[in-house]
């Protein structure tokens, strides 16, 4: 083979070497740009809208003006400051009570009883409803003079005067507590019947053979078997909630005197309602930069990934 026909088939090599190379970039190149367009530049746009005096029912006179927006929150914004408050104490009790319910359920499902399949069927049901309409059935389960709800507390002695669940702050917001935490129990129980069902039965009968009893199984063997899941579960179900506006809105729609706005809901009234487009993305700045600093201290603390 003469020097020519070498150099020739060295420049084919590496034509085919980059080709090769090449090829994820384009199947990825679809998705990046879809990313880019709809993901990216609208976020990186409410950034910059955050900085400016930008009125919808005033677009000529959208102009830049730094941190005042930011400053104006923290300094002269109590809304802000309660609907921060509101969000804190709704998310993490509606978290808890459902990660402790479904597990439990999920413990439940999957041992082996007659009609079990029904049962599990019958048990994942809320989580095929929409917030509106959960939002809706509970607002008719809760109603003072006609909800179901407030008859039973009646005729079991619970109460002496039905309660007006949407009347106080405390009473509103534990309704709305109560409502996402039967819509959200099925996605824990979903995921804790996956990942218990993946635990090997050696575990447990080398346990019984020991001579742990079943909850000594449950705290040294199931959970920490299940961590990773219950970290990546509690985590994404905190973010749905913490950005979640359905169930409020059909529900208490907010009140009373703002007892139940969630900074979400506080962002879309502002967006929507006085169309000050600048404010309210200065308040979802606020939020997504709360989000990510929480989900990495707990992702952290947790230590997802660790092995147990």
């Amino acid at each position: 083979m003469n020097h020519k026909n070498s150099v020739q088939l060295s420049r084919e090599g590496k034509w085919m070497t980059m080709k090769k190379n090449a090829v994820p970039y384009l199947l990825l190149a679809p998705v990046i740009i879809f990313v880019c367009l709809f993901m990216l530049w609208p976020i990186l746009n409410v950034f910059k809208m955050s900085v400016e005096n930008y009125m919808v029912t005033r677009p000529a006179q959208r102009h830049f003006i730094g941190l005042d927006n930011f400053k104006e929150i923290f300094t002269d914004d109590p809304v802000f400051y309660r609907a921060l408050g509101t969000t804190a104490i709704y998310v993490l009790v509606s978290v808890a009570i459902q990660t402790v319910l479904g597990f439990w359920l999920a413990w439940l499902l999957t041992r082996k009883f007659k009609g079990r399949g029904l049962v599990r069927a019958v048990a994942l049901v809320p989580w095929a409803v929409a917030g509106l309409m959960v939002g809706i059935i509970w607002n008719l389960m809760l109603g003072q003079a006609y909800g179901v709800i407030n008859d039973l507390l009646v005729k079991i002695g619970a109460v002496d005067i039905k309660p007006s669940w949407f009347s106080s702050r405390t009473l509103a917001l534990t309704a709305v507590v109560i409502a996402n935490v039967w819509r959200g129990i099925p996605f824990f129980t979903i995921s804790y019947m996956s990942a218990i069902s993946g635990i090997s039965d050696e575990l447990y009968e080398s346990a019984k053979i020991d001579g742990a009893t079943a909850p000594v199984q449950m705290f040294k063997i199931t959970i920490p078997m299940i961590k990773d899941t219950i970290i990546i579960t509690t985590l994404l179900r905190a973010i749905w909630t913490f950005n979640a506006v359905d169930l409020i809105v059909s529900l208490t729609d907010g009140g009373p005197n703002r007892g139940t706005t969630t900074l979400a809901l506080y962002i879309m009234n502002t967006f929507q309602g006085s169309g000050d487009f600048g404010y309210a993305s200065a308040l979802s700045v606020i939020s997504t930069l709360i989000m990510m600093i929480v989900a990495f201290i707990y992702i952290r603390m947790g230590k997802m990934g660790k092995g147990v």
